[in-house]
């Protein structure tokens, strides 16, 4: 998928200027059902625009393949397979696709759209994240990736521009465009390599198989920028780059950032450990030592989430001015967190795959140099992207945690009595603000619905009668509800005859 944003001045595709770039070469034309308007981005593989769907009565975004790109067979393979792996994912923290296919000889996908920036954005601006914002953020991500390998998908290309954050730090991985099936080696070789450097696992360049410790100490470069405002390895060459993937031990990020301590230097150590071996098992591992390593102990919101749901975030004013979007609401790291996992620096012996020869890694940038591919990779994908609304959701699927254990459901509040013929909905996203839970009133509503619901509600003052908007997973379609409270029970209703109680 492809970071979906607008109406920020940044513009690393060296645009003339944000009115430049807001019009593209088709924009203000039909592209089958679809009217495009605004260019949201461009690179080498295609553009993104914003566009009303004509057939659903929405707005979303449309990817566009390259015309000269979709006449290549790879290429044209890599597109479906970006859309069929986003597709499969259910989880918060992927943005979902509506649709994909061809029109008049062009690929394209259809997908939400989410207002929000990328994480090189947030970078380029503040130079620096806050500790706790930083583990807040990369929690999220681990989790889009433990979805992502359990499906035994590697991203395969985790990077600042691939990473897309709202106004209060929900964040989303995006762009699936080189994520390769760990059952499938066939689709990508040395003479097609994909990604960004900076953040490529030492593995990458060599001819093995990768797997999902490579997304980790991707991960693991980006929570090192986050936190230092530097990649582990900056460089001025891909060959020195490639040199110190290779050979070099990261630096610690406390001997970079005052007020760090030892506990985020060996997570990071291990993240970015040669052999991936060393490295942590899961994406969620990481994720969670991350966070005992770097979360406040004294947090002032508190909640008491469920331990194995990596994505809990922290309550904070929004660093830029907030967006209309309805992607999931924000939530709470736990007050109380177990001690900073120490993890002794991970061991310099080296894989067969990790000790790939200095000659041999420089053969591979030669031979993409030749092939006048490197220029490509490093712009192939629109990731300059920027500010936008979202419309749409997606459908909620059965909760789980970051080990694939199901998050167990819970029953109403002491005191509290659902009325005659409410049913109970799965919390998918666990507790918002002061409300754990959501039921259906009537048959009229589902539980994906609920949830919505709920979620738009917990965004204002807890207790109160007032209107939320919620879209529906299921149709896709915005509806306004009225909801009233009473005590404990918050009852919405609205839309299509829908009932959602709140609690």
């Amino acid at each position: 998928m492809s970071t979906i944003v607008k109406g920020v001045s940044a513009d690393p595709w060296g645009c003339a200027s944000l009115a430049d770039r807001r019009r593209g070469p088709r924009s203000g034309t039909q592209f089958g059902h679809y009217q495009l308007g605004d260019l949201l981005g461009k690179g080498g593989m295609g553009e993104v625009y914003e566009a009303y769907d004509t057939v659903k009565d929405r707005t979303v975004a449309v990817k566009l393949l390259s015309e000269e790109l979709a006449k290549n067979q790879q290429f044209e393979e890599r597109f479906r397979r970006e859309s069929r792996a986003a597709a499969r994912l259910q989880e918060p923290h992927v943005i979902p696709i509506h649709d994909w296919g061809e029109i008049n000889g062009v690929l394209y996908i259809d997908m939400r759209l989410v207002g929000g920036e990328d994480l090189r954005s947030v970078l380029r601006r503040e130079g620096t994240l806050a500790p706790d914002r930083a583990a807040k953020i990369i929690a999220q991500i681990a989790s889009a990736l433990d979805a992502a390998h359990a499906d035994n998908l590697v991203h395969r290309d985790v990077k600042p521009e691939n990473i897309l954050v709202t106004g209060d730090d929900f964040a989303y991985l995006v762009d699936f465009g080189i994520a390769n099936n760990t059952t499938d080696p066939g689709l990508t070789s040395v003479g097609t390599a994909i990604g960004s450097y900076a953040y490529m696992a030492p593995e990458r360049f060599d001819v093995g198989q990768t797997t999902n410790r490579a997304d980790i100490y991707s991960l693991a470069c980006v929570l090192q920028e986050c936190l230092t405002g530097k990649p582990p390895f900056p460089a001025a060459n891909v060959s020195v780059l490639l040199m110190a993937h290779l050979s070099e031990p990261p630096p610690p990020p406390s001997k970079l950032r005052p007020g760090l301590t030892p506990a985020i230097d060996a997570v990071v150590a291990r993240g970015l450990a040669k052999n991936p071996a060393d490295r942590y098992a899961s994406a969620g591992e990481f994720g969670h030592a991350v966070v005992d390593a770097l979360v406040s102990r004294s947090s002032p919101t508190v909640v008491q989430p469920n331990r194995v749901d990596p994505t809990q975030v922290v309550q904070r004013p929004a660093p830029v001015p907030t967006q209309a979007y309805y992607g999931p609401p924000q939530q709470n790291w736990p007050q109380q967190a177990p001690p900073p996992a120490q993890y002794p620096p991970p061991q310099q012996q080296q894989s067969k795959s990790s000790t790939v020869p200095i000659m041999v890694a420089l053969l591979v940038v030669a031979i993409l140099a030749l092939g006048g591919v490197v220029g490509w990779l490093l712009f192939s994908k629109p990731n300059n992207d920027n500010s936008s609304r979202s419309a749409g959701t997606t459908s909620a699927a059965v909760p789980t945690g970051a080990n694939g254990s199901a998050i167990p459901t819970t029953q109403p509040p002491p005191g509290l009595t659902l009325p005659p013929g409410a049913n109970e909905c799965p919390s998918v996203y666990g507790q918002t603000g002061d409300y754990h839970k959501s039921a259906m009133g009537n048959d009229k509503t589902s539980c994906p619905f609920a949830e919505e619901v709920r979620f738009a509600y917990a965004r204002g003052a807890p207790g109160q009668s007032r209107e939320i908007k919620a879209v529906s997973p299921v149709t896709h379609t915005e509806y306004t509800m009225s909801c009233s409270a009473s005590g404990k029970l918050v009852t919405c209703v609205g839309g299509d005859n829908a009932v959602v109680y709140v609690y």
